[in-house]
């Protein structure tokens, strides 16, 4: 379990790094305009969300902007290549400039899937307090009966616990192209593991 974790922590923290360079501005533009449309049509409230983003950009993740700012003004030198002709010193001049408007989008992408989970905390909290709840009730029926917790359901359970909550922070971290309607459905995956985790939690 320790050794997926680290695994996992690992692509929490090198994936936001890298995408950057992998993914286009254009490209995660594309990915933000979605999620802004799939937030408005689900939750409506515009005005607010459109505040709350703003808001939480400026307070936040402003000084990200920057940094990216001052990398591409101090490494950007495309415009030394921009009528030499020599097309591939062109296109690794551009790097610096790409690096950095990208990183400005990713920020903006975590400002707004910040917002959004905001605004759904409530209803996302509800279905884990369940599975809590019915997994604890679950444990005492078995202590009760003949029936006992069964260790490698708990192992299972475990392990998803660990992927979904993982998949779910590199959603918010990285704008990776899943659905914002998902979410909910993480939520409840999210529960019915932490219940079924709880009920066969082995007995030591």
């Amino acid at each position: 379990m320790g050794k997926h974790f680290l695994i996992w922590l690992m692509v929490m923290f090198f994936t936001p790094l890298a995408l950057p360079g992998l993914l286009g501005p254009k490209t995660i533009s594309t990915y933000i305009r979605a999620d802004y449309n799939a937030a408005i049509s689900i939750l409506g409230k515009k005005e607010k969300i459109n505040k709350e983003l703003m808001a939480l950009y400026k307070k936040n993740l402003t000084s990200v902007a920057a940094f990216a700012n001052n990398f591409r003004d101090r490494h950007d030198d495309s415009d030394k290549f921009r009528n030499s002709g020599d097309h591939i010193g062109e296109a690794i001049a551009d790097i610096p400039g790409g690096w950095a408007s990208s990183v400005k989008l990713q920020a903006y992408s975590l400002a707004l899937r910040t917002v959004i989970l905001l605004n759904w905390g409530l209803w996302l909290m509800i279905p884990m307090v369940m599975g809590f709840v019915a997994g604890i009730f679950e444990r005492r029926l078995k202590s009760e009966t003949f029936s006992s917790p069964v260790p490698p359901i708990y192992n299972t359970s475990a392990h998803m616990l660990l992927a979904l909550s993982c998949m779910l922070v590199l959603w918010l971290i990285c704008p990776i192209p899943i659905p914002v309607s998902i979410i909910p459905t993480i939520a409840v995956l999210i529960s019915l593991f932490i219940s079924l985790a709880i009920a066969h939690y082995p007995n030591y």
